[in-house]
């Protein structure tokens, strides 16, 4: 079918397809471009709070926001609960699948919710089948850290596995306010991930392991160009289609 309401003719098909095409393409190259953004001030965030000498105690705190808190050097005091520990999966330290361990804190500013303190890194046992084994202090600890919001993974549908044992759960990514629901424990929906003491825990590093803004803007470059030769493509081939009766008039 061909669309002639002016001397130009526009096959129908193929300029539904086309506009289709280009949309959905300059649609993800915007979205590439919020997301540079967002990891701009992911680093930002990060990298000012690296700067600051002092951590904020925790009792200072009034409301907690990702919006403001993110990164946020603090401090507290408190005991460590023996169990359940938490064992964040699939995790890289230089080359070596492992487990971060979480455990849960029980500071003294805000005793009625336990904070999830992310301890570090420890390698996976050989098989799957096993956790590494590790031990929670028991004593009176002072922490410092960094406070963290984990980000929503879509594309992970099951969160946590229990049949392992009750104590030790792994989990494909710590959700606080789900996993608070599941198992009846009142948690903080941000996470400590520790600095200090240095005995204390296991490998850590910090920075945010994420695709950086340069590559998100290369991928937003990369879908604009596609639909500028969709555009470009579309247009030869109206060209050409125009031309066509023009050659059948000459013979």
């Amino acid at each position: 079918m061909i669309l002639k309401k002016t001397n130009i003719r526009f096959p129908l098909i193929a300029t539904l397809v086309t506009l289709l095409a280009i949309a959905v393409l300059v649609k993800l190259g915007f979205w590439q471009l919020e997301r540079a953004e967002e990891k701009r001030k992911l680093f930002s965030d990060y990298e000012q709070q690296q700067s600051k000498g002092d951590a904020t105690a925790l009792s200072q705190l009034g409301t907690i926001s990702s919006e403001s808190d993110r990164f946020l050097f603090a401090k507290m005091e408190g005991e460590f609960v023996k169990q359940p520990v938490f064992f964040l999966d699939n995790k890289m330290t230089d080359g070596i699948v492992g487990y971060q361990v979480i455990a849960l804190f029980r500071p003294d500013a805000k005793p009625n919710n336990y904070i999830p303190v992310n301890m570090g890194w420890v390698p996976a046992p050989a098989s799957r089948q096993e956790l590494p084994e590790i031990n929670v202090p028991e004593s009176r600890q002072n922490l410092t850290g960094y406070l963290y919001f984990p980000s929503n993974n879509k594309f992970v549908s099951n969160t946590y596995e229990t049949e392992l044992a009750d104590d030790r759960i792994r989990v494909q990514e710590f959700q606080p306010n789900a996993i608070s629901k599941e198992l009846d424990i009142p948690l903080t929906d941000y996470t400590f991930l520790l600095k200090s003491p240095d005995t204390l825990g296991w490998q850590r590093n910090w920075k945010p392991q994420v695709m950086s803004p340069q590559k998100h803007q290369g991928y937003a470059v990369q879908w604009f160009s596609l639909a500028i030769a969709c555009l470009v493509i579309f247009v030869f081939a109206v060209i050409k289609l125009n031309k066509q009766p023009k050659k059948e008039e000459t013979r």
